[in-house]
């Protein structure tokens, strides 16, 4: 009886342990750095989620919300990942921080950047649902953020476009020597769109006949690609310049304008843009497909903050993707018209996304070939040449590229991106021998184009449909 209790015991204590919580202070078999894109946040959650033992996942994030750094905690399945030995404990830490230029040259060069620390005493489960509230405000003085080489980097645009207007601050632009020092692998295609604030995007509703009420795809007001890129440059600095039928949207009957800008005695309906930082691989796309840089010389550049108080665009630069949500809620409160950039996979109340061109940005229009804003993210590591990651850590690497591309995976993804007018934000891509449906269908969503017809993503390149694609 005794022999059988003891038994009993550890096998209670054995499967106690492989469902266990993994708070701060566990000692981890594997830690795994990631920096770079905050737009595949989201989809980097679920896969890693997919990959930890039922029961054993920790989340923690930094001011509870997990804006610039978000960590997770679990015993991640060894089945579900080809190449690796046994389970093993795996932290996996995400920095999402200046975006997809913190995901390229310092992966390149092994440079070590800040990182969240969870082991510093700053972290706190709050409710009790292993979901960790973080605090980050000693910073790298107090431990709070440790300075790390990232295993991995993730870009919502490859590696070589990080040059001219998409270098960070404080950085180079990136060399062909630096790509060569990393393995670069696809993992997904990603829809981009145009958000404005709600107030706009009701305007612009009135201006364009649509009922303000409704936010499906029927009466989803557009600007086109032309317009899009006046603004972003500052060729259009205040909202009068958007005439409708030769009437200032303004003043549109029905529009009720935005709180005026005042600059000692000048008053001005001015252009608020939320752009990202360079460096983000956000920005990086917005820059290439709505004004060609830095694919072509002779181009105008974005904007930068702050902007001219005095005849527009105002600009404030956003190191994330939450911070653009920030930055879209305090227009909205201030009741001035702003326009932004963000991925599909985003939402938030204070703004809607808008049409391109007339054309809605969701995955049947991305699949047809109707809609333009979309590219080819890619996660790259340094090769083995140039010390790379082996091992385990290589594997789960190469399962977080494989699953990220599978249709189903994406399927699965999509499903908590549903918007009014349809469902976004990715969709795998035939390159990587994922076959379309005909007609679309979202179950499977599957590109019938690349950026990428040499084998190498290059944003600069339009879409070349390279299998057959529907009418």
């Amino acid at each position: 009886m005794k022999l059988n209790k003891l038994a009993i015991g550890c096998a209670a204590a054995l499967l106690s342990g492989q469902v266990m919580a993994h708070a701060p202070g566990t000692v981890a078999d594997e830690t795994l750095w990631i920096s770079g894109a905050s737009a595949q946040d989201k989809a980097l959650a679920a896969l890693v989620g997919n990959l930890c033992v039922a029961g054993t996942l920790d989340t923690f994030k930094d001011g509870g919300v997990g804006k610039a750094y978000t960590s997770y905690f679990c015993t991640i399945d060894a089945t579900l990942v080809p190449g690796m030995s046994a389970n093993k404990k795996v932290l996996i830490n995400k920095r999402s921080a200046g975006g997809s230029g913190k995901g390229v040259q310092v992966v390149a060069d092994a440079v070590a950047i800040e990182a969240m620390n969870i082991n510093n005493g700053n972290c706190t489960d709050v409710d009790g649902n292993r979901t960790w509230d973080c605090s980050i405000a000693g910073g790298t003085a107090s431990g709070d953020l440790v300075m790390q080489v990232s295993t991995a980097g993730i870009s919502d645009v490859e590696p070589a476009m990080f040059t001219g207007l998409n270098v960070p601050a404080g950085d180079s632009a990136v060399t062909p020597a630096q790509v060569a020092k990393m393995d670069i692998t696809s993992m997904n295609a990603v829809i981009f769109g145009v958000p404005v604030t709600e107030n706009l995007y009701r305007a612009l509703q009135t201006a364009q006949g649509f009922n303000t009420t409704l936010d499906d795809e029927a009466n989803m007001p557009s600007l086109s690609s032309a317009q899009i890129n006046g603004l972003i440059t500052g060729q259009l600095s205040n909202w009068d310049d958007l005439v409708i039928n030769g009437t200032p949207l303004t003043a549109v009957p029905g529009v009720t304008p935005p709180a005026p800008d005042v600059f000692f005695s000048f008053s001005n309906n001015l252009v608020h843009i939320c752009r990202r930082v360079p460096g983000s691989g956000t920005q990086a796309q917005m820059n290439a497909v709505f004004a060609n840089a830095p694919c072509a010389s002779g181009v105008l550049n974005t904007a930068r903050a702050p902007g001219n108080p005095v005849t527009g665009p105002l600009v404030v630069e956003n190191s994330g993707s939450g911070d653009v949500n920030v930055c879209m809620d305090n227009k909205l409160a201030a009741n001035k018209w702003a326009i932004g950039v963000q991925s599909l996979e985003k939402s938030r109340a204070s703004y809607r996304f808008i049409k391109v061109d007339g054309i809605a940005p969701t995955l049947k229009n991305v699949a047809e070939n109707k809609y333009k804003d979309w590219v080819e993210t890619t996660i790259q590591w340094r090769n083995t040449a140039n010390t790379g990651p082996s091992g385990d850590a290589l594997a789960m690497l190469q399962t977080v590229a494989r699953d990220a591309s599978t249709p189903t995976t994406i399927a699965s993804l999509n499903s908590k991106f549903v918007h009014g007018f349809g469902t976004g934000a990715y969709l795998a891509l035939n390159t990587n021998g994922h076959v379309p449906s005909y007609p679309h269908v979202d179950s499977n969503p599957v590109t019938t184009a690349t950026h990428a017809p040499l084998g190498t993503p290059n944003t600069c390149n339009l879409p070349v449909v390279n299998i057959k694609s529907e009418l």
